[in-house]
Formats: structure tokens, C-alpha cells, sequence
């Protein structure tokens, strides 16, 4: 071990004349070792609840979805053919639009889409409570809030207001038309889809949003959802500007930003006690520079360059981060692994659709948050260290 890293160690464990700093370091260590685990802890929580709802989104949701820029439809078939995209499970037109279903005069206003019935069946996503599209005849499947809100079940009938229908109800006196159609069941995926979404074959939306051939757009699903933003640059190039690609993100813009400002938000707040455990060090440091005078000097004297005597004190500085830091991710490490396998914390399954809190760690928040523990227990010890290397000699020794 070289001069200025020994000398530091040898600080930190002597005997002290101040017993109080001492209980200092102790708190500061303490300090960066609570930081560290509840900042491992919070980030793993977030990604677990962040992961949870990115699944629900993208295994209802297409990964991407290509819809015309300068026509109001387009030929499906034909473009479908067109797509070469890697890892493309399936690829499947829709009409989408919004109108009011009526049901015992009862009305709620649904986002409708039309889909293929096979497709329906094929694409929705594992796990989601629904039943399909009949194989024949017209037939809707309604959120579980939305036909919680208008008391249907399966087999009733409920009507739909046609576009064509609302506009003469609004340009004439008269009364709207309306597509009958027949329940064939619910789906129940989260609040925002099951309150206010509904679905229906092509041919009952090609009818009710008055469209005569084509459809709205396409929607493609990936083996791998994380490649959707690569492939959609890729994808708009080959297409050009007469169509339009988004990706699960882009449809869901406002919330997953939401959810990334308040994991940010969290590892700011929780970042507040690490950075109270480095006032801590500041404080500590800055009273064994004082204690230490003596020493200091005789170093000097000895030979010791104001360089030596800098790193001494920026290495003590480090050694107090690297242990709490080090204490702390073996903590917080070990409670997301326990969480994982014992779910410990456990969720009431009939308000929560998880049976326990989800926790998910990923190395770059390790990284980070180790890296910024370090780095500030670090900073905290440029003022002492500057401090202590401007003492002369022969003033420390007059001092003491």
C-alpha cells in the first residue's frame, strides 16, 4: 500500500482525542449506506412497476402502427406485402374511431376498433380475461367498466351510433341510425382500456365509420418490442412520407414520459440522504484536519509534498464512501432478491392486479447510483484536503 492511501486508513480507524468525530463518521457511513439501499430499493420498485405496465401496454397495444399521411384509408393487403421487418410476428389491419354505444338508454361514448376476427383471438395478449370476436354475425366486445357502466353481459344487444347515422341526427330532424350488434363478451386489462374501449370485426366498423374499402391503418407486433423504435426509422425511410410509423412509445408518449419523471423525481428525493451523509463527511473530515495539525505538520516536515497530504484526505473521504456505499448495495441488493423470492411485501389481489410489489434491478442503476455515492463522499473532501495541505510546519507545531 503506497504512502497516501495507508496514511488515510490509519486516520480513520486511530483513536481520536474528539470522541465526537468519530460518532461523526460513524453517522456518515450510516448516512451513505441508508442512501444506497433505499435508492437501489425505490429504483428496482419503479422498475418493477414500470416493467409491469409496458407489458400491459405493448401486449395490447401494436409495436408499431403505420397509418397514411395523405389519405384518409389504404390498402392493406397490399402493403402488408411490402413489410419485411425482422422479428415481425404478425402484421393486421384496423379501423378505429369513436361513437356511442346505447343500451336501455344508458349511453357511453367508446373508442371502437374494428380488427379481423382471427386476428383479434391470435394477438390479444396472454393472460388478458376476454372472450372472442363470434365467428359470424355482428358482435362487439366491450372493456369490463364499460359494460359494468351499461349493465350488459354476454348475448345482450346493445346499439351503435353510425357516423352517417349521428350526421343526419344533426343536420336533420330526425332520429340517428344505429348499428345493432350482439355482446360477445368483456376483456379486462387496466382501468384506462377497460373503461372506454370496445371491439368489433372490419365489416361492422366499415359500416359504422362509413368507410367503403380499405382500412385505417396497420398494426404490427415484434417478437421483441425493445427493437420497435430501430425498426420504425427503418421502416419510415422505406415508406417515405406518404405514410406515418409510431411505436408503442409514441402512442403512449404521455405516460411512459410521466413514468420516467417520477422515477427521476424518486432518485432525486431519495438522493437528499445521501447528500445530508456527505455534510456529514465534510463535517468529519474538517475536524480531524484540525485534530491532525500536529501530524500534518511533522509529514511536512518530514518531506511530504501538499499534493501527499491532498490525497490523504481525498482518499479518506473515498474510504468513507466506499464502505457505506459498498454496505449499502450489499443491503439493497440482497432485499430486491429476497423480494423476488419471497415476495415479502404482498399486494390485496382485488385491488391490485400483482400479487406482490414487482422489483426489478438493472445494472445501470447499480452503476449509478454507486457511482454518485462515490463521487460525492469524494467531493465532500476537497475543502478539507485543500485546507490540510495549506498548513505549514511550523505553524502546526507552534499550534499544538
Amino acid at each position: 500500500m503506497s504512502f497516501e492511501p495507508f496514511v488515510a486508513l490509519r486516520f480513520l480507524n486511530a483513536k481520536r482525542r474528539i470522541g465526537l468525530i468519530s460518532f461523526i463518521s460513524i453517522i456518515s457511513i450510516a448516512g451513505i449506506t441508508v442512501g444506497v439501499w433505499a435508492l437501489i430499493v425505490v429504483l428496482s420498485v419503479f422498475n418493477g412497476f414500470n416493467s409491469f405496465a409496458i407489458e400491459q401496454l405493448v401486449g395490447f397495444d401494436p409495436h408499431l402502427r403505420i397509418t397514411p399521411t395523405t389519405a384518409t384509408t389504404l390498402n392493406s393487403d397490399s402493403l402488408i406485402s411490402l413489410l419485411d421487418i425482422p422479428g415481425m410476428v404478425s402484421a393486421s389491419p384496423f379501423i378505429e374511431g369513436r361513437s356511442a354505444i346505447i343500451h336501455e338508454g344508458v349511453t357511453q361514448v367508446a373508442e371502437i376498433r374494428g380488427v379481423n376476427r382471427s386476428d383479434q383471438e391470435k394477438d390479444s395478449p396472454s393472460g388478458m380475461n376476454y372472450s372472442p370476436l363470434r365467428p359470424s354475425g355482428r358482435s362487439i366486445l366491450l372493456g369490463s367498466l364499460l359494460a359494468s357502466k351499461m349493465k350488459v353481459g354476454m348475448g345482450d344487444q346493445v346499439s351503435i351510433v353510425s357516423r352517417r347515422g349521428l350526421e343526419l341526427a344533426l343536420t336533420q330532424i330526425a332520429q340517428p341510425t344505429s348499428i345493432t350488434v350482439q355482446v360477445a363478451g368483456t376483456f379486462s386489462l387496466n382501468q384506462e382500456y377497460d373503461s372506454h374501449v370496445a371491439f368489433t370485426d372490419l365489416e361492422t366498423a366499415r359500416e359504422l365509420f362509413d368507410i367503403q374499402e380499405g382500412t385505417m391503418g396497420i398494426e404490427v407486433r415484434l417478437e421483441n418490442y425493445e427493437e420497435a423504435e430501430t425498426e420504425s426509422i427503418l421502416l419510415q425511410e422505406r415508406l417515405g412520407e406518404n405514410y406515418r410509423v409510431e411505436t408503442w412509445q409514441d402512442l403512449h408518449r404521455d405516460l411512459y414520459g410521466a413514468m420516467q419523471l417520477e422515477r427521476w423525481a424518486a432518485f432525486a428525493i431519495v438522493m437528499l440522504i445521501v447528500i445530508v451523509a456527505v455534510f456529514n463527511v465534510l463535517g468529519s473530515l474538517t475536524m480531524t484536519v484540525i485534530e491532525k495539525q500536529r501530524d500534518i505538520g511533522v509529514m511536512k516536515a518530514m518531506g511530504a509534498s501538499d499534493r501527499s497530504i491532498l490525497r490523504i484526505f481525498l482518499y479518506e473521504g473515498g474510504l468513507i464512501g466506499i464502505i457505506g456505499t459498498v454496505t449499502g448495495l450489499f443491503l439493497g441488493i440482497g432485499s430486491v432478491l429476497v423480494q423476488q423470492s419471497y415476495e415479502i411485501i404482498s399486494l390485496n389481489t382485488d385491488s391490485y392486479l400483482l400479487p406482490a410489489v414487482p422489483v426489478e434491478m438493472h445494472w445501470q442503476d447499480i452503476l449509478l447510483v454507486a457511482g454518485t455515492a462515490l463521487l460525492l463522499a469524494t467531493l465532500a473532501a476537497v475543502y478539507p484536503a485543500r485546507r490540510a495541505a495549506r498548513i505549514l510546519p511550523a505553524d502546526a507545531v507552534r499550534w499544538e
